[in-house]
């Protein structure tokens, strides 16, 4: 299995502090996006703890050789991070409430795993057919709209709580993880992104961009995702992972 991959954040146009956080590591084959939520310094200390969190457990697995199934590996480790926030949140009040988001992607023996919580994204670009998959579930007010069909996708767009989250890691006591399993093709891409990218563009314009060049060159695609972000209002922060799968 071979593994290539990049990841960038930018604070966007609109806002003066980046509430994102995100980890590539690809020595565990883990990558996370987070993003935070809870005033001016609570969202940023709650992703940068997911992530850190999240990371750490993944290492302490590698050092010690615990084995465990993937996907219980990344339901403890959102837990986990959860738990952290719960706990640092409490020492302040500045910091009371915070939380944020979180999707991990993990490649364990040719399969990918996805944990899930928020709003931010996993998709899955095969090149050869242009074709791209939303492999997440949105948890927020809006896309529970979208299931009991009160609005179209077009309203969900300028819906006023398209920002409201229905679940966050690290604001209940207990937070409830989907996981997402994938068999991966070589030349698979996979797109992991805070909101403000999938919120300031349609997935075919995000398909186009990653598609266009017919380059591997992943910070170009990435770069190129951001000013496009940004171009198109540049409302948030905007966070881009991509991991390029092959066999080895």
């Amino acid at each position: 299995m071979q593994l290539l991959s990049t990841g960038l954040s930018h604070v966007g146009l609109k806002r003066t502090q980046n509430q994102d956080s995100f980890l590539v590591a690809p020595e565990l084959s883990l990558y996370v996006v987070a993003d935070g939520m809870g005033g001016h310094k609570g969202g940023e200390t709650a992703s940068q703890l997911a992530v850190e969190t999240i990371g750490n457990f993944f290492k302490a697995f590698t050092v010690t050789n615990l084995s465990q199934e993937p996907s219980e590996k990344l339901r403890q480790s959102i837990l986990a991070a959860n738990e952290a926030i719960k706990k640092e949140s409490s020492r302040s009040v500045d910091l009371s409430g915070m939380g944020t988001t979180a999707t991990t992607l993990f490649f364990d023996h040719d399969q990918a795993w996805i944990g899930q919580v928020g709003d931010s994204r996993a998709y899955l670009i095969r090149a050869e057919d242009e074709s791209l998959w939303q492999l997440t579930r949105d948890h927020s007010i809006v896309q529970e709209k979208l299931r009991a069909r009160l609005i179209t996708r077009e309203q969900a767009r300028s819906d006023s709580m398209k920002n409201v989250i229905t679940r966050s890691v690290g604001f209940e006591s207990r937070v409830e993880v989907d996981i997402f399993n994938y068999k991966p093709q070589a030349g698979d891409l996979f797109l992991l992104c805070s909101d403000g990218l999938s919120g300031m563009l349609e997935d075919d314009v995000i398909l186009k961009t990653v598609t266009k060049n017919k380059t591997t060159d992943l910070e170009k695609i990435a770069q190129d995702l951001i000013e496009l972000a940004n171009q198109n209002g540049g409302d948030d922060n905007v966070t881009v992972i991509l991991v390029l799968y092959n066999k080895g």
